[in-house]
């Protein structure tokens, strides 16, 4: 008995039904099989016996974890033949590829198996001149067998080669050009040397494809299909569209199909079969081993962790269950940096496979590893939870830097009212920080860590660029002397672009400059005199280059300083600055992180910018500000947890860790005016909290805090976290007396309960 035999997955079950169809017409006493990859395929039940791929005792759990579709079907290939070779009465097996059609008898696989074990035919018969897509190069990487075919009788050797192949296949059965792997079909250049003898057909009827078709005259007549004038066995639609049957394959550009030749009816003709057994429907299909059952699609670096894991031991035969989308998302115990965030299991596998990620983002200092998170989250391939739990690593490394270090002892306490404690933090300090700054060192020990040896810029630069933009830090409560520091050498400005631009690759200094002003210096909230520093005179409009709009300096530099600009737009004729113009608008001021809430208003009030505005798809339209929200309360806390859903709905959150103001649901919130701020972080912790607030433009008429009793007996009359507070929350008074009138609440309620009572009020 001879058994035929395909694997596919659900959406190619349309493929396997016409070479199925092929196969009863051409072969009717070849016993007709179909290995079902990913789940049941009913419709097939009537051409051929349907066996689910776990009965062939491959270990589908597992590889449905670590192996893509592709790699899944083939890696499942060694395990069927041991299977069908083993079931009594079977003489020979055959494989075909499910976008196979079978035009003729096997007979000169029959006669193959008759003379050796093993049966393969070669993908190339005469060398592929040229460059074009396949070459003699293309294939080599591929393998020289075409393992869209495969026969086998039964051997005690042929056992033993599927077992050795079936080894190989469990891990090693993936697209991987640079290890020279392509799924199952390199292993097979080894197997002339494993068996006693192998049947190699150069038939060139057999297997047609795109990599074997040059060379070969195809034609039909009477006696049917024909190559070099001999019956066409079967055809390999590898790459075939039935909705572009013009098209021999994607995978080639080599062959182009004459209209009406015979190649053309050819491809015709199977398109039509393929739609006449549900094309349409089965390519919809997804694939099942696609996606975590939250829906969430399995990346390809999610794939490769698991194969890395698995090859040292990790089990996964369960397969793509809740537990490893969680696993996926945990922290990458190898990659750990002491004082750095940790990245998950994906985001350490993407910076293997990314040599440009590798290159640019060195994880072993603070620098690179927080540049790769925002670059990571920001890629357009990066699936939203995968961003989601990258965030919920760096936030809780953020929350562990919150350590409470001193304050300067030259500083003594605000002694006005809680609300107007920005006047403070903004006076000139007595220590070598500004106030502002101070806060913020005061609360995270990771700052300390690393700028506490270095000179001072080189904080202020951090904290101008990726704190402000986090808003965890307000450059408004800059003190005088600093701001004019500042203004006089912009150079730690310049830094702040560096720090906050790093997971864009290294800026030129014309592209820092124009980031910092136009970019950073916005989305931080700089006050105007640092953002003119480093301006400069690129607000200033050219009066020689008017016209429809006003042209500021900026936009000239960007021109001066690229040729193909220069090609592509003249600045000397109306329509040029206008096409060049829509440039800017469509992707140039991305490319050079220009803000268009930053532009000087005489060109973002103009009319023309506003209408050719409109006319650019995906355009950013400018915010406009929106009059000031108000609330009853605002708590300050380190992060949202799900608790926090049943707070009164009059409550504001403010996350300190993450920078983000938000309503109990999670919702996000703008400038918004509160009757009370209430601190839920301890003492060292408060000063940053208050800027985080002041950031995100929260103006508060009183201020309170939940201290403990031994939080308050520990705090020094002169720290100066009681400028910031009008009360305190506590279970019991303190009862010595305090640099300024600040009221101790005695309370046992939880905070959920004040916070209602404060509503109420």
């Amino acid at each position: 008995m001879d058994v035929v035999f395909t694997i596919v997955s659900r959406n190619y079950a349309a493929q396997a039904a016409v070479l199925m169809r092929s196969l009863a017409k051409a072969e009717p006493d070849a016993v007709r099989v179909v290995i079902a990859a990913d789940g049941p395929i009913p419709e097939l039940e009537s051409l051929a016996r349907v066996i689910e791929a776990a009965d062939t005792g491959a270990p589908i759990g597992a590889m449905s974890v670590y192996y893509d579709a592709l790699e899944l079907n083939t890696a499942i290939k060694p395990h069927a033949f041991r299977r069908l070779l083993a079931e009594p009465g079977v003489a020979s097996v055959t494989y075909l590829d499910p976008d196979i059609f079978v035009y003729a008898p096997l007979t000169p696989v029959r006669e193959g198996l008759a003379r050796a074990p093993l049966v393969l035919i070669p993908h190339l018969t005469r060398p592929l001149p040229g460059d074009a897509s396949p070459n003699d190069h293309t294939i080599l990487t591929s393998g020289a067998y075409n393992l869209g075919f495969l026969a086998a009788r039964r051997d005690n050797e042929i056992f033993a080669l599927m077992d050795w192949w079936a080894e190989k296949c469990r891990f090693d059965c993936r697209v991987d050009f640079a290890n020279g792997l392509f799924t199952d079909q390199k292993w097979m250049d080894l197997a002339p040397g494993l068996v006693s003898d192998v049947a190699i057909l150069r038939d060139p009827g057999l297997d047609i494809a795109y990599w074997n078709l040059t060379g070969r005259t195809l034609a039909h007549g009477p006696e049917g299909w024909r190559v070099n004038g001999q019956p066409l066995g079967f055809f390999h639609f590898s790459g075939f569209d039935p909705r572009r049957p013009e098209v021999l394959s994607k995978h080639q550009d080599r062959i182009i199909v004459p209209p009406a030749s015979p190649l053309a009816r050819l491809l015709e003709d199977y398109a039509q079969a393929l739609l006449d057994n549900g094309h349409d429907q089965a390519s919809r299909i997804p694939y099942a081993y696609g996606a975590f059952p939250s829906g969430r699609p399995v990346s390809r670096p999610m794939r490769r962790c698991a194969l890395r894991a698995a090859q040292g031991g990790q089990r996964f035969d369960d397969g793509l269950s809740s537990a490893v989308e969680a696993w996926m998302d945990a922290p990458e115990p190898l990659a750990a940096l002491e004082g750095a965030p940790d990245v998950t299991r994906e985001m350490d596998q993407v910076w293997r496979d990314d040599a440009m990620a590798a290159a640019q983002f060195p994880r072993d200092s603070l620098e690179g590893r927080l540049a790769f998170h925002a670059w990571f989250v920001d890629r357009a391939e990066t699936h939203p939870a995968s961003a989601a739990a990258a965030q919920v690593l760096h936030e809780a490394w953020r929350a562990g830097a919150r350590i409470a270090g001193p304050w300067p002892q030259s500083e003594t306490p605000w002694t006005g009212a809680a609300a107007e404690v920005a006047q403070w933090i903004s006076a000139p300090s007595q220590g070598p920080w500004p106030r502002a700054a101070a806060g913020v060192l005061a609360a995270r020990a990771d700052l300390r860590a690393r700028f506490g040896d270095e000179p001072p810029d080189s904080l202020m630069a951090w904290l101008l660029g990726p704190e402000a933009e986090a808003g965890r830090f307000a450059p408004a409560l800059l003190d005088g002397p600093t701001l004019l520091d500042l203004s006089q050498d912009p150079a730690p400005l310049l830094e702040a672009a560096r720090f906050a631009r790093a997971a864009h690759g290294e800026l030129s200094p014309l592209r820092r400059q124009i980031s910092a002003g136009y970019g950073v210096a916005v989305r931080g909230r700089w006050p105007e005199a640092l953002r003119q520093a480093v301006r400069g005179e690129d607000d200033r409009l050219v009066s020689s280059l008017s016209g429809p709009f006003p042209f500021p300096r900026v936009l000239l530099r960007i021109w001066d300083s690229r040729p193909d600009l220069q090609r592509l737009f003249a600045l000397h004729t109306l329509p040029g600055r206008l096409a060049y113009l829509r440039w800017l608008i469509g992707g140039g001021f991305r490319e050079y992180d220009i803000e268009p809430d930053g532009l000087p208003e005489a060109l973002s009030h103009s009319l023309t910018y506003r209408l050719a505005r409109l006319t650019v798809r995906g355009a950013h339209t400018p915010g406009r500000a929106g009059s000031l929200s108000r609330a009853a309360a605002v708590v300050v806390v380190p992060a949202l947890t799900p608790a926090m859903a049943d707070w009164p709905s009059g409550v504001l959150i403010c996350e300190a860790v993450a920078g983000r103001l938000r309503r109990p649901d999670g919702a996000p919130v703008g400038e918004t005016e509160v009757d009370t701020v209430v601190f839920g972080s301890c003492p060292g912790f408060v000063a940053a909290d208050a800027q985080v607030l002041i950031a995100q433009g929260v103006i508060w008429r009183r201020a309170a805090a939940v201290w403990s009793t031994a939080t308050l007996e520990a705090l020094d009359d002169d720290h100066p976290a009681w400028g910031f507070v009008d009360e305190v929350w506590s279970h019991a008074p303190a009862g010595r007396p305090r640099p300024r009138p600040v009221n101790i609440l005695s309370s046992d309620m939880p905070l959920q309960a004040q916070l209602a009572g404060l509503m109420a009020q």
